[in-house]
């Protein structure tokens, strides 16, 4: 995996190849961990059964050839979609995966910004500070609705840089990839104002917090470029940690840094990662529920003991930190995932897939128009 930090390469690419995928990722929690919301925009949904028909059909298409790029290219683009998840006390207040009609998407670059039906985001380079403000308003077929606008805002000066995550920046710039993380807010301020119509109540959300971004471009179906990912950030006082752990073709690739907040905090480097405790989920994944990493003078443990999205391909945690540097011993929740990308193209499990994504072009699922029944999907 190539990985980058770098403002323009989150700029839409043009993706050639049937299977090809882009998404922009934020997560925020409040600073009481009361709430926390994830939010991503994609183009060439990975997640879509819709999608990965489609693909079977242009490569198994007569009039399809290698490099008729025009033909690829509206491939990807016909499958834009938008994920949002709030999460109140450790559960799932409201949920939506939303898939537009490719007429529905539409982006600029300066400044850069998307709009997916009436969800946006933009970024903004003010001064010092990056802003990305996301503006959200869905109303779904089963009544519940979201709306609201929320800002992740940092300045890249005052964060400060971890040595081993910066090394690898300083390595050539690739051209030719097939998978590629950009990591642009490893912590930014949050803040906004969300009205919400949830599965308990209805809620006006005052949203302050921390929060995360990054964006992924791949150039290949995600089965492709791994077995499976273990992925997951928290923010300490003093630290970030942010980790990945993939089970790829040419072997594991994990790595994990601790970014300083402050200019005392002193660099720390994690030299050993160790995953440890696989479990079943009630789906039949079979994935690790402890992470150990280690490094000079640091150990950090990470426990993914509070599962919060539960599908048959992927899980979602709030994860249980601990940081212990010398004598000092830090506690934090965080958010953390995991993903066994082969299984969605498993058709046994698309009824489950199709009973929570819209796929806006078409008529609603049924079990989507009940608020009852389309909450027991989440």
């Amino acid at each position: 995996m190539y990985i980058r930090s770098k403002l323009s390469s989150e700029l839409p690419h043009k993706k050639e190849i049937p299977g090809s995928y882009e998404w922009w990722y934020f997560d925020a929690m409040s600073a009481d961990k009361k709430w926390a919301i994830v939010i991503i925009f994609y183009e060439g949904n990975p997640f879509s059964p819709a999608y990965i028909k489609a693909q079977e059909e242009a490569r198994s298409s007569a009039t399809h050839l290698p490099g008729d790029s025009a033909e690829a290219e509206e491939i990807a683009s016909s499958f834009p979609a938008i994920s949002v998840s709030v999460y109140n006390t450790q559960k799932a207040e409201y949920y939506s995966f939303l898939e537009y009609a490719p007429n529905r998407l539409s982006s600029q670059n300066e400044p850069f910004s998307i709009s997916l039906g009436s969800n946006i985001f933009e970024r903004r380079v003010l001064d010092e500070k990056i802003e990305y403000e996301i503006i959200l308003n869905q109303m779904l077929d089963s009544r519940y609705q979201l709306r609201g606008r929320i800002k992740f805002v940092h300045e890249p000066e005052k964060m400060q840089k971890s040595a081993d995550f910066n090394s690898l920046l300083e390595e050539p710039e690739q051209t030719n990839f097939q998978h590629a993380w950009n990591l642009i807010q490893p912590r930014a301020g949050v803040m906004g104002n969300l009205v919400l119509d949830g599965r308990s109540d209805m809620y006006n959300i005052a949203f302050n917090g921390l929060g995360y971004h990054d964006h992924n471009v791949g150039f290949e179906p995600l089965k492709d470029s791994f077995e499976d990912w273990y992925w997951g950030r928290v923010h300490f006082t003093d630290y970030t940690l942010v980790y990945y752990i993939m089970n790829t073709r040419e072997g594991l690739d994990k790595k994990a840094w601790l970014f300083p907040v402050e200019n005392d905090s002193p660099g720390l480097s994690i030299r050993e990662i160790e995953l440890m405790d696989e479990a079943p989920s009630r789906h039949g994944l079979q994935a690790f529920r402890r992470i150990m990493m280690k490094g000079p003078g640091v150990e950090c443990e990470v426990l993914t003991n509070q599962t919060i999205d539960d599908g048959p391909f992927y899980q979602r945690y709030f994860c249980e930190a601990t940081l212990i540097t010398g004598e000092t011993k830090r506690i934090q929740r965080g958010i953390s995932e995991y993903i066994l990308p082969k299984r969605i193209y498993n058709r046994k499990y698309w009824w489950m897939i199709n009973m929570r994504l819209r796929y806006l072009s078409t008529k609603a699922h049924w079990v989507q128009k009940s608020r009852f029944l389309y909450s027991r999907t989440w």
